[in-house]
């Protein structure tokens, strides 16, 4: 009898533990539980003053930045890409090297480009591809951005910084630059396994910035690749925002913060 009632808890306490792990959030996304056991213990959604809120994230994620230091590093510490440095050479072009944040600037992170599509880092806010977007695609910190193009969707995976060796990480945050539409853009974690470990709305930007920053918190290192969708629509020509008379949100990207990438085990 103890045995079966012992069952049954457990059982019931399985059955509250996913409906707490699948939610919905407060702007119509949902959040789902990892099947490595891994606990999503905070999620962050915040837009208008994201001085503050930027680094309070990179804090809470990582108590050292370990910038473009090589090598696999302790799990306490933290990684940031913000794009400024990016050489001009591959500013302003559609050919971004994938693996430049991993194999020469050193920060363990991998675009992941599908067929006919590229990345592009922007020092004028996409002008050169759209004019109206200069105003509406702001760098959150000064001159650079960036966006994937010929897709509205960005994807990324880890590896130990310098190496071809897969990583996950614990933590995973970024900034996206002038959301305007509710429940378009959002960030999506999966595991090493594939399984999809997070889906979370990105909230719409508010003044005084013009970027809102997103971003997941596990209790372990468990993320292996990250997909950002964002909004309606690839940067084109003749498509046009939706606040410049478009119909179609264009969104961008800007600082990522990710804590200290480790092996996959």
């Amino acid at each position: 009898m103890k045995a079966l009632l012992r069952t049954r808890a457990t059982a019931v306490a399985a059955l509250l533990g996913a409906a707490l792990a699948l939610g919905c959030d407060d702007n119509g996304g949902d959040v789902a539980g990892p099947g490595s056991g891994a606990i999503l213990q905070k999620i962050t959604r915040t837009s208008g003053d994201l001085v503050i809120g930027a680094p309070a994230f990179a804090a809470a994620i990582g108590a050292v930045d370990n910038a473009g230091a090589p090598g696999q590093h302790d799990a306490t510490g933290r990684r940031r890409i913000n794009w400024d440095g990016v050489p001009a050479q591959f500013t302003n072009v559609d050919n971004f090297p994938a693996t430049f944040f991993n194999l020469t600037a050193t920060r363990g992170l991998e675009y992941l480009t599908a067929a006919g599509t590229g990345l592009r880092v922007s020092d004028n806010g996409f002008a050169d591809i759209n004019p109206t977007y200069a105003t509406e695609l702001i760098p959150f910190t000064s001159p650079k951005l960036f966006a994937p193009i010929g897709t509205n969707r960005a994807e990324f995976q880890f590896r130990i910084p310098g190496s071809n060796t897969a990583a996950v990480v614990q933590s995973f945050g970024a900034v996206v630059v002038d959301v305007d539409r509710p429940n378009t853009t959002r960030l999506e974690a999966f595991d090493k396994e594939g399984q999809r470990i997070a889906n979370v709305v990105v909230p719409t930007h508010r003044a005084p910035d013009a970027s809102s920053l997103v971003g997941v918190q596990f209790d372990r290192p468990v993320i292996a690749r990250v997909v950002i969708i964002l909004g309606d629509a690839p940067l084109a020509a003749g498509t046009n925002d939706v606040s410049r008379g478009g119909r179609q949100d264009i969104v961008a990207l800007d600082d990522f913060f990710y804590s200290e990438p480790q092996p996959v085990q």
